[in-house]
């Protein structure tokens, strides 16, 4: 009986770590308000191979840092109001030209506003 368990934990922990290995990882950067005024900003995105899109809104204040996170393929829109109440509507914005397209190479970089 003990041979069982243990072959079964085995499979389990074996399967549960090449499942985690097939993830894409994130990609992490920076936003900056160079401003001498806060920003209301929201951020539209659209994950590859994901129907649906996150919406992120937040005030940067000014001189201030705002860490974001993305899977690599997402296109990141720093919409207006107008493009807010489209997505809101159900409509789709992903046919505009993204604020950045997320790739490796934007890892720990900083934009600035």
């Amino acid at each position: 009986m003990k041979k069982i368990i243990i072959s079964t934990t085995l499979l389990f922990v074996t399967f549960f770590a090449f499942s985690q290995t097939n993830k894409t990882a994130n990609v992490v950067f920076y936003l900056k308000n160079n401003s001498l005024l806060p920003k209301k900003i929201t951020l539209i995105a659209y994950q590859p191979n994901e129907t649906g899109n996150s919406t992120n809104g937040f005030f940067i204040m000014p001189g201030q840092k705002k860490r974001v996170e993305y899977v690599e393929g997402t296109k990141v829109y720093l919409t207006n109001r107008e493009q807010v109440d489209i997505v809101m509507s159900g409509k789709r914005i992903d046919n505009d030209k993204p604020f950045i397209n997320v790739k490796k190479e934007d890892n720990e970089t900083t934009v600035v506003l």
